[in-house]
């Protein structure tokens, strides 16, 4: 019997670790949800117990360092908007890549911090407006004349047909085998979980796991989408033959993984898997801290040398306490206040996780009051580089490659197509005496202009590219030429054409 569901060794091996990152990254709600996974009982079951446990949980505080750390490392690649270049008929596409309004830089995005955070997802391409189900248990091969025609320029245009772009979250794609093709080692199977609605009564939506099998044909070498409702079903609920544009079957499977080192299916380093290990320890530590603090926190009076004869008699059975009331104390006795010292172990524990955290690359965790050496910043500020540089540059290889599919389904140059991230995160702000500086080195012939307007898109101060600025700059020196000619005409006109000053290039006062 088929299992469908089956789950390739290596992903399973690091499904829960995927789990702890996704959890870390949703936030303080989604830990808490948790309860014992991130932060265990310290006693036993009893009700008190369990009652106490609740409180534990309710004070505990959890500092999304992750979160707020993986917001600023994308932030830096979409710091620049990305390099997009398509064909008209997949103009739709950039504005609304999934076919649900998100557009394709925002999905570039998703793409991005999986990659930073997880090292891994899947980019899916798919034509589901041209896709034709056929009989499940009918023969593949028997219905490859089923398959629907090849949209009209008319509905690529208006977006009734059109490709669609899909990030697969990284424990959602769950198997996959490759092959080779010559010299080529290519996907022969994707398997991938996705919801499928079952209900709608038009308030409420119920949902159910299902399983898209993307494969290449074993006898016809076709590419091939099956979907499974049932995790041991014998044979697909659905089967569609995807096709091209001029209607000729798929040969390869328009999928590709991304990771932090590189594109292939083995799953590779999870780059934020040890920060978000430290910001759990640093919540079970803050749960402990603000037990002491409530616990321990408040001052507690204590007396000592009363007798009980005292208490009764002179202080009336109480001990009032308080600026306006006076406590009668018989001789050699003492009195004072009970509180904890504020450096406990658990807030020791906190500021180290917290320095832990900064050194393993957190943002926004006491930037300003930690000092480091120049060499240290740099070498921080490389292996983030780096980092961000592979992720980048492995996502935006990703998408060219989906997009050409898109492309390829819907009848366009497939050679015009650019997609391209940005890895220059160092953004320098010069000071006026530095931009000062940097023109006079442009005028003196010291640095070229490339080398001169490379310097201010660094700094943020310029965004055309230099062929850009050059078309640009032509344009508008020709725009204030004609502007200033049309000026001197008017003026030579309006003084009768007896002022030489005022007359227009090229024109003559009249005097011969």
């Amino acid at each position: 019997m088929a299992n469908v569901a089956f789950v390739h060794p290596q992903v399973k091996a690091l499904l829960s670790s995927y789990e702890q990152i996704s959890d870390c990254l949703a936030g303080e709600a989604r830990v808490k949800h948790r309860r014992e996974k991130y932060l265990p009982r310290p006693e036993g079951n009893t009700p008190d117990n369990v009652t106490r446990y609740q409180s534990y949980l309710t004070r505990a505080v959890f500092y999304n360092v992750a979160q707020r750390t993986l917001g600023g490392m994308v932030g830096q690649v979409f710091l620049r908007d990305p390099t997009i270049e398509v064909p008209q008929l997949l103009d739709n596409v950039i504005t609304d890549a999934t076919g649900s309004g998100v557009p394709l830089a925002q999905l570039a995005q998703q793409a991005c911090g999986f990659g930073v955070s997880h090292g891994r997802c899947g980019l899916y391409v798919d034509y589901p407006s041209v896709l034709a189900p056929v009989d499940p248990g009918a023969d593949p091969a028997a219905q490859t004349e089923d398959v629907a025609p090849a949209a009209t320029v008319a509905q690529l245009e208006s977006g009734e047909v059109r490709p669609v772009l899909k990030i697969v979250a990284p424990s959602d794609g769950i198997n996959w085998r490759v092959k080779k093709r010559g010299a080529k080692i290519i996907l022969s199977l994707v398997v991938f979980r996705e919801d499928a609605i079952v209900s709608d009564d038009g308030f409420e939506t119920k949902t159910i796991d299902q399983w898209r099998v993307l494969r290449l044909d074993p006898v016809t070498d076709e590419y091939i989408i099956e979907i499974y409702r049932n995790r041991n079903g014998t044979k697909p609920d659905e089967t569609y033959f995807p096709t091209d544009a001029t209607g000729s079957r798929l040969r390869e499977i328009p999928f590709t993984f991304i990771g932090a080192v590189n594109n292939e299916p083995t799953p590779g380093p999870m780059p934020m898997y040890d920060l978000c290990s430290v910001n759990i320890a640093h919540y079970r530590n803050s749960a402990d801290y603000e037990e002491a603090v409530y616990m321990l926190g408040q001052p507690t009076a204590w007396f000592g040398g009363l007798t009980e004869e005292w208490v009764k008699n002179v202080m009336g059975g109480t001990v009032a306490l308080g600026s306006r009331s006076v406590i009668p104390l018989p001789a050699n006795s003492s009195a004072g206040l009970l509180q904890v010292q504020p450096n406990t172990m658990a807030k020791e524990a906190m500021d180290q996780k917290e320095a832990q955290m900064l050194a393993l690359g957190a943002k926004l965790v006491e930037g300003s009051q930690v000092q480091r050496t120049a060499t240290e910043a740099n070498i921080d500020n490389v292996s983030e580089t780096s980092i961000l540089s592979t992720v980048a540059t492995n996502v935006g290889a990703a998408f060219k490659f989906g997009l050409t599919w898109a492309a390829r389904f819907a009848g366009a140059d497939e050679n015009a197509i650019e997609f391209d991230l940005n890895t220059e995160f160092d953004l320098v702000n010069l000071t006026p005496e530095e931009r000062k500086t940097l023109l006079a080195e442009w005028q003196a012939g010291g640095i070229v202009t490339e080398e001169y307007r490379s310097n201010l898109r660094r700094a943020g101060i310029a965004t055309l590219d230099d062929a850009a600025f050059e078309s640009t700059a032509a344009a508008e020196d020709a725009k204030r030429m004609a502007q200033a000619t049309a000026e001197a005409a008017a003026l030579h006109a309006a003084t009768g054409g007896n002022d030489p000053n005022n007359a227009p290039p090229g024109a003559t006062n009249g005097q011969g």
